[in-house]
C-alpha cells in the first residue's frame, strides 16, 4: 500500500482554488501525466459524480474510471479510483489562509506488483511527483486575474 500526503499554499482565495481543483476537467493544466479528463455522469459535480481519464504514466498509456467520494465545496473534494491500473483514493482538504489557500492532499492506494512490495521507496516517488505537480498548480492558480 502507498501512502502519502503532500500540501501547497496558493496566493489565490478557497473558492478559487476549489473550483479549478474540483473540475477535474483541469487536471491536465497542472498534473503532468493527465492528458484528458470527462465527465461521464449526468448533473453538476458532487458526490456519485463520474469521471473518464487518460494518462500517461511510465509504463505507457492507461485509462482510469474516478468517482467524487466527498465534496464539500471550499472545505474538502475527494476521488477514488474505481477502474485502472492505480486504484487509488485522493482526499484533498482546502483552508483558507487570509487571500491564500492551504491545500493538503491524503493519498493511498496500490501500484500493484513489486511496486506495492517497495511501497515506501514507491509512496517517495509518487509523493515527489504530486509535489511537482502542486508547484504547477500554484504557477497556473497565481499567474490568473
Amino acid at each position: 500500500m502507498v501512502r502519502f500526503r503532500a500540501e501547497v499554499v496558493i496566493a489565490r482565495p478557497v473558492e478559487a482554488v476549489f473550483s479549478f481543483v474540483a473540475r477535474a476537467e483541469n487536471g491536465s493544466t497542472w498534473n503532468s501525466a493527465v492528458r484528458e479528463v470527462r465527465q461521464t455522469s449526468a448533473g453538476p459535480v458532487g458526490v456519485g459524480t463520474e469521471y473518464s481519464m487518460s494518462r500517461r504514466l511510465p509504463q505507457g498509456p492507461v485509462e482510469n474510471t474516478l468517482r467524487v467520494v466527498e465534496y464539500e465545496p471550499n472545505e474538502r473534494y475527494a476521488i477514488r479510483v474505481t477502474s485502472g491500473p492505480t486504484p487509488f483514493l485522493y482526499r484533498y482538504t482546502f483552508e483558507p489562509q487570509g487571500d491564500r489557500t492551504r491545500m493538503s492532499l491524503s493519498a493511498e492506494g496500490s501500484l500493484g506488483g513489486a511496486a506495492d512490495l517497495l511501497s515506501p521507496i514507491a509512496s517517495i516517488a509518487v509523493k515527489r511527483g504530486v509535489q511537482a505537480n502542486f508547484q504547477t498548480l500554484k504557477t497556473v492558480l497565481e499567474s490568473r486575474p
